[in-house]
């Protein structure tokens, strides 16, 4: 009888799921029914086995401090999950592990109160202390959590008022390069986080929970991720880039590696050179993302190749003398890389899309960059337009470098066969100026063969490209 009593007690603090969830499950009004009346049974029961009917009595209130008490140990696993997402990761750690052995430890004062007659001068002092421990503790937490950290939703979707993910858009990607043995390939894309929506609607609203907010809240860092996500997703490189470098002391830190991945992949232009210097800036001496040694390393790097790319040598060797107060990378000293004051690249071309301009499209440029160390190959977005009534686009101020082309836009537009892919796009000092041919798309119009029990599947025809 004590066992089940003590397992019935101590289940308040169970609240688990196993599958991504913002918070812990809630205890139903049933189930918080039948915690309290079951711990109340069981008590008597179990006291009054004991001590006869005079322990009765006892047993019922013993059962009624175990459901006050363990009602608070039911709000500490949500609680302690939203003190790890306000940034409290070892506190909201600690306390959902002690969680239960606090509760446990509190029956046992209750037991031994009005069991022991040694206790009983100071039975209701201790008693009441105990009580009031947890519920004072638990009501001034929820308190503050609510009214300055925003709890309360239980999921960004809720907070900031946005679809949840099961709500995205799904587009396609074509990128215009030769891979898997192929001139071209498609990839579907869910414009979502993995909580959340990313429409253009939906990131207005993020950024206007985040402004509410002073990026200060139980779900800031989640809004602040898909914010940065979304504009990556839609090819906006000046509001991704703007995303990425958005700085609050103690709450936010710049994402220091893909801003500098915008920066060195887009146009060298002087705003986006002061963009790079202001990033440098935000830096400081914070230790905000530079938490680890690897990735300090790669930032630093980063920030040095950045400055190259722009010709500024100076800045370049600040950042490499850096790594060597790290540790000693290799044996051979890291030197800058190569200067660069190409300016004036630029790709230009067209799109068709059944012979008309594509201006429900959208183009990206994305630069080409092999890591040695990592034995990889990125593609990071350089720049992306719509093009004109013509279909014609054009991408200015580039540097010098490999460069691929892609295409965003709905899977029908993008389904089909195409013509004048220009596979690797390269910059250089001698050719500065890239004219594409006319990328041609001629889209699959013919319905996909319906199949029925029986009836034999109608042949299907090769798609015929249209002539040059």
């Amino acid at each position: 009888m004590l066992a089940v009593l003590s397992f019935l007690i101590l289940g308040w603090t169970d609240s688990r799921r196993f599958f991504p969830d913002a918070f812990p499950r809630e205890l139903e009004p049933v189930q918080v029914l039948t915690y309290a009346l079951g711990g109340v049974m069981l008590a008597a029961a179990a006291f009054g086995a004991a001590r006869g009917p005079r322990g009765v009595a006892s047993g019922i209130v013993f059962g009624l401090l175990c459901a006050a008490t363990g009602w608070c140990a039911s709000r500490w696993p949500q609680l302690s999950r939203a003190i790890s997402l306000c940034g409290g990761v070892f506190l909201g750690l600690i306390i959902e592990g002690t969680m239960t052995l606090a509760l446990g430890a509190t029956e046992c004062v209750f037991a031994l109160a009005l069991l022991r007659k040694d206790w009983r001068p100071i039975r209701l002092r201790v008693i009441g202390a105990a009580l009031a421990a947890w519920v004072l503790t638990t009501a001034a937490t929820e308190i503050v959590l609510t009214r300055i950290w925003s709890f309360g939703p239980r999921t960004l979707a809720e907070a900031a008022d946005v679809p949840d993910n099961r709500h995205a858009r799904r587009m396609a990607v074509a990128w215009l390069y030769p891979t898997r043995g192929r001139a071209h390939h498609i990839d579907a894309r869910l414009m979502s986080s993995e909580t959340v929506d990313l429409s253009p609607q939906s990131l207005g609203r993020l950024k206007e929970f985040l402004t509410r907010t002073d990026f200060r809240g139980i779900f800031a860092q989640e809004a602040l991720a898909a914010l940065r996500l979304g504009y990556l997703q839609w090819w906006d490189e000046e509001m991704a880039l703007e995303a990425m470098m958005i700085a609050v002391p103690g709450r936010a830190h710049p994402d220091y590696l893909r801003a500098l991945q915008l920066i060195r992949a887009g146009p060298l232009s002087q705003e986006r050179y002061d963009r790079l210097v202001r990033l440098a800036g935000l830096s400081g001496r914070r230790v905000e993302g530079f938490e680890r040694a690897g990735d300090s390393q790669m930032i630093f790097e980063g920030f040095s190749a950045a400055f190259a790319r722009f010709g500024d040598e100076t800045n370049a060797r600040v950042w490499l003398k850096r790594i060597e107060g790290l540790w000693a990378v290799s044996e051979k000293p890291i030197e800058v890389g190569a200067l660069e004051d190409l300016r004036e690249g630029r790709v230009e071309g067209a799109v068709f899309v059944d012979g008309s301009p594509a201006v429900g499209l959208r183009v990206g440029l994305f630069y080409v960059w092999n890591s040695s160390a990592a034995r990889t190959t990125q593609y990071w977005l350089s720049g992306s337009l719509i093009p004109n009534e013509d279909g014609r686009f054009a991408f200015q101020g580039l540097g010098p470098g490999r460069y691929v082309l892609a295409l965003l836009g709905r899977s029908e537009d993008l389904r089909g066969g195409y013509e004048g892919v220009p596979e690797f796009i390269d910059v250089t000092y001698e050719r500065p100026e890239v004219v594409l041919r006319d990328i041609r798309i001629v889209r699959e119009t013919a319905p996909r063969p319906s199949y029925h029990r029986g009836a034999k599947a109608a042949p299907r025809v090769p798609l015929r490209l249209s002539p040059r």
